[in-house]
């Protein structure tokens, strides 16, 4: 299923967003999987914007403490002259003020995304997830809450843009046996102990020093697609830095660049991929260790996992594909509330 592409239907969506983590963010890969499923997009990037971020008075952190809100006066201009059916606020703690989201939904639909749920829901997203016409989480646990707070909320799929993330020829100087890719949070630091002191292991990310394990800095872009070329296994945990178990993105980019994908077992994974034929699961450190022995034992058997689980991301789980899923949900809540044909005029002919 594709949005419509023919003008005057195709639909114009505004993209509001940062990229911390640059050309490879999850925030840009959404971004770009919405031009690629056939919207026509205005990126605003608010790194390039600082000066439309109203933090209230504290340090800007991306949302991690407190809402960050849009100055419309800086938004104006750009986004009328582009006349769009679809505001999207992805993550950061982003949104419209009340007042400017309220005047905004009587011509336009808001789309509110929050990826770093639930540890974000109370300092941030609770406080603005009600403005949107539709609030999407990447925490299935913070459905409820939000519907509490009188947002319209749902589940975000996840998924990856395969223009971006794809297999790339190995590099010598990275060869490594396991790849390990994340920051240094608590429920890490033992299991990733325990892989450097039993394989060649490269950790990448920030924090791991502090805790006496040897990092390789930060890594962006298509270096970390040549770093996933050139493990031979790549570990993945689940729990975001508030030790809350998510479905992670990196599941999908990972295996959509051909790597071999171990991390946690984890119920809500299965939906999307299976352990054991598109990725390998692990219930403790030492059934990691050993599941990353038998995998480099039983190097077939890794390759049919890494085409497996790259065949499935690529069939069902990339953002062109899911975006007009993301859509279809904004129909059918106007559907339900008696109010679709209003979000009909005001989205165009894009569902047709």
């Amino acid at each position: 299923m594709r949005l419509q592409v023919t003008d005057p239907h195709r639909l114009r969506a505004v993209h509001v967003g940062g990229y911390w983590r640059g050309p490879n963010d999850m925030v840009r890969q959404m971004m770009l999987g919405l031009r690629a499923a056939g919207a026509e997009v205005l990126e605003y990037r608010t790194d390039d914007h600082p000066e439309a971020l109203d933090t209230e008075g504290r340090p800007y952190d991306r949302g991690t403490t407190g809402p960050v809100w849009l100055r419309w006066e800086h938004l104006r201009e750009p986004v009328e002259r582009f006349a769009p059916h679809l505001i999207i606020c992805n993550a950061g703690g982003l949104s419209f003020r009340p007042d400017v989201a309220r005047a905004l939904r009587r011509r336009v639909c808001l789309l509110g995304i929050a990826l770093s749920d639930p540890d974000v829901f109370e300092p941030a997203t609770r406080h603005f997830a009600a403005n949107f016409d539709l609030f999407l989480t990447n925490a299935p646990a913070c459905v409820v809450p939000y519907e509490a707070l009188g947002a319209r909320a749902g589940v975000l799929p996840i998924a990856t843009n395969e223009a971006f993330f794809h297999p790339v020829p190995p590099s010598r100087e990275l060869a490594c046996e396991v790849l390990v890719l994340g920051r240094a949070h608590p429920d890490r630091l033992e299991p990733v102990r325990e892989l450097a002191r039993n394989f060649d292991t490269h950790v990448y990310g920030e924090g791991w020093e502090e805790h006496g394990i040897a990092g390789r800095g930060l890594i962006y872009g298509d270096d970390v697609l040549a770093a996933l070329a050139s493990a031979k296994a790549t570990v993945l945990f689940f729990r975001t830095g508030g030790g809350h178990a998510l479905v992670k993105v990196g599941l999908f980019d990972f295996a959509a660049a051909g790597a071999l994908v171990i991390t946690n077992r984890f119920a809500e994974v299965e939906p999307y991929l299976t352990y054991g034929r598109e990725i390998v699961g692990f219930d403790s450190t030492a059934d990691l260790l050993r599941q990353v022995r038998y995998y480099l034992d039983h190097p077939e058997e890794a390759e049919e996992i890494r085409r497996a689980g790259r065949a499935r991301v690529l069939a069902e789980h990339t953002w062109p594909a899911v975006w007009p899923r993301i859509l279809d949900q904004l129909k059918r809540l106007g559907e339900r509330r008696g109010v679709w044909p209003r979000l009909r005029e005001r989205l165009g002919e894009a569902f047709r």
